[in-house]
């Protein structure tokens, strides 16, 4: 697992903190400093909470949280609160949520499944992993807020019609690998561009991208951690693909079928098993 990467830092009690005595969280404002009596803490020159170091406490468990939006679309938040929105789709029965808003939106490739960006409200910044044509990966590494984001090049499906971006991105000491529509299983040039991965996003419906067989093969070649969420398959509400999820699941064990969209991942804990979550759309 990575360390935590950071990228701005502010100075002061800890938001995260539920006295046993059932007390009130200690308040302030965005940036707060140790002020000149003990046990107390200043913004600007308003001192807003004094409190008693003899008394326990208990942090919350810090927690990153995935929804599955359709197709090959998740919505990735931080526990500093950052969203991310990958391959956003308004195509066939799939639509994303109204008023869904994002810090970050990445497009695998201009599929029109795949890229419609305006569906995502507010002023994110949108990475596109590919031209219009796609004839050229672009080549991103960068940072926004707490996270950092890159890609790795692969080819669109079976048919080599096209290329691909590999997403990855790092947050809470997290690496996280969304796959677009990657076509066939990776080079060690890819393995190694990729990285160590805890969390992979791959689609498993065939035709236009892997099928099941393929998809168990990147698993292994990533070496996935922690969890393994497939996506890009056949459904009520997309069902021109040839495969469902079940060939994919097919004699794995491990599989945790969550009765709704979304799931939250502890930070820290250890890897356990690799699960093989399904989220309903």
């Amino acid at each position: 697992m990575l360390a935590p990467r950071i990228v701005a830092q502010q100075v002061g009690p800890p938001a995260n903190i539920d006295f046993h005595d059932g007390s009130d969280t200690m308040k302030g404002g965005p940036e707060i400093w140790p002020s000149a009596a003990p046990g107390s803490f200043m913004v600007g020159y308003t001192v807003v909470h004094k409190y008693d170091h003899t008394r326990t406490f208990k942090p919350k468990k810090a927690a990153l949280k995935i929804k599955w939006l359709g197709h090959s679309s998740f919505q990735i938040t931080t526990s500093g609160g950052t969203i991310i929105v990958t391959d956003p789709i308004e195509f066939k029965g799939y639509h994303m949520p109204p008023n869904l808003s994002a810090d970050i939106v990445t497009v695998s490739h201009e599929h029109p499944d795949h890229n419609c960006v305006d569906a995502v409200s507010g002023t994110p910044v949108v990475f596109r992993g590919t031209d219009k044509r796609l004839s050229t990966v672009n080549e991103i590494d960068t940072t926004v807020k707490d996270v950092r984001l890159y890609t790795a090049p692969s080819f669109h499906d079976p048919g080599h019609h096209g290329v691909n971006a590999i997403f990855v991105f790092e947050c809470d000491g997290i690496r996280i690998a969304h796959l677009g529509d990657i076509g066939t299983v990776l080079t060690d040039d890819q393995i190694t561009a990729i990285g160590g991965i805890d969390i992979l996003m791959i689609p498993v419906g065939g035709q236009f991208t892997i099928a099941a067989a393929e998809a168990d093969t990147i698993v292994n070649q990533l070496d996935v951690r922690k969890i393994v969420l497939p996506m890009h398959y056949k459904t009520a509400a997309f069902d021109d693909l040839p495969y469902s999820v079940e060939p994919f699941l097919a004699g794995k064990e491990n599989i945790r079928r969550v009765d709704g969209s979304e799931f939250t991942v502890e930070i820290g804990a250890a890897n356990g098993v690799r699960e093989y979550i399904v989220l309903r759309y």
